[in-house]
């Protein structure tokens, strides 16, 4: 291989699992605490030692890459490749280009997040000169994922949502492509039942053909924010490490920590840490626990508990309990509200 590896951060689609928050919100700028998703899957990358990143994006959706080149660190470049139209991630990493030939390509779903994961996939891989690379985590209930059976650290099959699984470790969306896998996805992919090129069941074929395909289990924790309750559970476990941050009005109750960002205010309220306020954002005269406020976001005479309330939104009065509240004003999420 001649060239150093590429990321590839998968943008594009219609994020449907995410509604109310998408489509008006490309699925990379989806806000996870004070940060957009992107944020996290630069670093990500960054942490492998990858210093060229391309970020693959619906039609007209400039924002991601602008917030992706702000995220990422001096010496990183940062390109922009659009999937024209949703026909599944084999075509999503193939609308790169000519910037996945002839080197290692790491693709990584927007709405992953691998938290305390400092393992040397790249390292790995590159090492044990294999066709692909996965990366999986042990999970309660196999059947709603891609699932790996292992010899050591071979993968031996893969099994799409298996009604009984052979394994309990799932695909957590991370791929690692040698310049032989790039090529069958290109030119010999698997098309799923939806017409898409399906890159995890054309890595399958390639294990049947007896190719090298690796796996390593992730050190760290995986999240899954790809839908609206994993959205919230995310934010319920980074909430765990929140720190304590600014100063209240005397006015306020609180217990736990409490961080405020930039210009943040808080006056009148209970407050029952972890409890995040976003930059500008404004809580009064409200009862908050446990709870993500985001930047410019007002919350008055409401209760608020698990809840995550997107920047820019505006919560008057009401109970909400383990729901997205978004700028809108549209309410999702598996919890309960009460007006």
């Amino acid at each position: 291989m001649t060239r150093a590896p590429l990321g590839v951060i998968l943008n594009a689609g219609l994020g449907t699992r995410l509604r109310p928050i998408t489509p008006t919100t490309p699925k990379a700028l989806v806000p996870v605490m004070d940060r957009p998703l992107i944020d996290y899957g630069v670093e990500f990358l960054e942490g492998l030692g990858i210093r060229e990143i391309v970020v693959v994006v619906s039609p007209g959706d400039d924002a991601t890459l602008e917030r992706a080149r702000a995220s990422a660190s001096r010496g990183v470049e940062v390109h922009q490749a659009v999937q024209v139209e949703a026909r599944g991630i084999g075509d999503a990493v193939i609308s790169a280009g000519d910037l996945i030939e002839d080197r290692t390509v790491v693709v990584l779903a927007a709405d992953t997040l691998l938290i305390g994961d400092d393992a040397p996939y790249v390292r790995d891989f590159e090492s044990a000169n294999a066709t692909a690379g996965l990366v999986l985590a042990p999970v309660e209930d196999p059947r709603s994922f891609g699932v790996a059976v292992l010899d050591g650290d071979r993968v031996t099959d893969l099994e799409e949502k298996p009604a009984e699984p052979r394994s309990n470790l799932a695909l957590v969306g991370v791929w690692l492509l040698s310049p032989a896998a790039i090529e069958r996805v290109r030119e010999r992919p698997v098309i799923n039942k939806k017409g898409e090129s399906d890159l995890t069941a054309t890595i399958g074929e390639l294990v049947a053909e007896g190719a090298d395909v690796r796996a390593w289990c992730t050190p760290g924790q995986w999240l899954d924010a790809g839908t609206v309750e994993g959205l919230l559970a995310t934010h319920a476990v980074l909430l765990t490490d929140l720190a304590a941050h600014g100063s209240l009005d005397g006015n306020c109750h609180s217990t736990g920590n409490i961080a405020l960002g930039e210009g943040a205010r808080a006056r009148g309220s209970q407050l029952y840490g972890p409890v995040l306020i976003g930059a500008s954002a404004a809580v009064e005269e409200s009862e908050v626990a446990s709870s993500v406020v985001g930047a410019n976001a007002v919350v008055q005479g409401a209760r608020l508990e698990g809840c995550v309330v997107l920047p820019g939104a505006r919560v008057v009065g009401g109970t909400y309990r383990n729901v997205v509240i978004t700028a809108a004003g549209e309410v999702g999420g598996p919890g309960s509200t009460l007006n």
